[in-house]
């Protein structure tokens, strides 16, 4: 189910897991924390954290208190907490973090913001056109 190089939760450490086989298009909300391998179009917000595999595509803006990216995101992401991008991780929109971390061989484009009252933030990442 996990490849070598993707990020490895602890066990129980998500409360939702959306499959490689999975496409959503729309918002989803969760108080807890997701892992996601598929493709989602649109939003994900949580009070939870994040989980984007290397198999995953986003289209959607991302909104959680801490996420871990080894996918594709194409849109804007706030973290209240850690934002961290992996090897793997191809991020194209604005970041708002209160700690940001990027491994070697991600690629980011965008603009980001590392706040440390980023909570308060989260209303000012704008929509990429």
């Amino acid at each position: 189910m996990f490849s070598k190089n993707d990020p490895q939760p602890k066990s129980g450490s998500f409360e939702s897991l959306f499959g490689k086989s999975i496409e959503i298009k729309g918002t989803v909300k969760s108080k807890g924390s997701l892992r996601i391998e598929g493709a989602v179009e649109g939003s994900v917000e949580t009070e939870g954290d994040v989980t984007i595999s290397e198999s995953a595509l986003l289209n959607a803006s991302l909104k959680a208190n801490n996420a871990t990216v080894a996918g594709t995101v194409n849109g804007n992401i706030t973290c209240s907490g850690r934002l961290e991008l992996y090897p793997s991780a191809r991020v194209k929109g604005d970041i708002i973090a209160a700690m940001f971390a990027v491994s070697e061989g991600a690629v980011f484009e965008g603009h980001a913001q590392v706040k440390e009252a980023a909570k308060t933030a989260q209303s000012e990442a704008k929509p990429k056109s």
